[in-house]
């Protein structure tokens, strides 16, 4: 089934990322640093299927890809209480054919560079942590499995 969009989500979801405007099952978002704060937030908030919460000083909008064992992305904008406001995130999940999910982020920041590399620095370090927890879990399941079962 396929739902029609307006043409203006459609747009403004191109403007995160024009493959994500053309086929949602394409590759995920990504950031343009040029459109500003408020232009990245604009965007973010029309992309189709999106999950929106607020946590820990951020705003975040969640999306996945149709097939569930592609990618998934966390865009995270901070609010004004945290010290590295104003800035945008994005955390790029991709599931491997190893079946481990890694962890990607990139960042634009227009406030105090000095927190910007803090958050970045929090950002990557997360990654990682993610990466390896994944990577632990997927041979954890290895283990438990038969070695005449075939991998699902």
């Amino acid at each position: 089934m396929t739902i029609a969009l307006p043409r203006a989500a459609l747009w403004l979801a191109g403007v995160i990322s024009p493959a994500t405007a053309a086929a949602q099952g394409g590759a995920p978002p990504t950031l343009d640093c040029t459109l500003g704060f408020e232009g990245l937030r604009a965007a973010a908030h029309a992309l189709p299927g999106a999950q929106h919460e607020q946590a820990g000083g951020f705003e975040i909008i969640k999306l996945s890809s149709p097939d569930p064992d592609t990618w998934k992305v966390t865009i995270a904008f901070t609010t004004s209480g945290h010290p590295a406001h104003p800035a945008a995130t994005l955390r790029t999940f991709r599931k491997q054919v190893t079946e481990v999910w890694t962890a990607d982020s990139k960042a634009c920041g227009y406030g105090d560079p000095r927190q910007f590399d803090i958050l970045m620095q929090d950002m990557k370090s997360g990654d990682t942590e993610l990466t390896n927890a994944s990577r632990a879990e997927v041979e954890r399941r290895k283990e438990t499995r038969s070695p005449l079962n075939p991998a699902p």
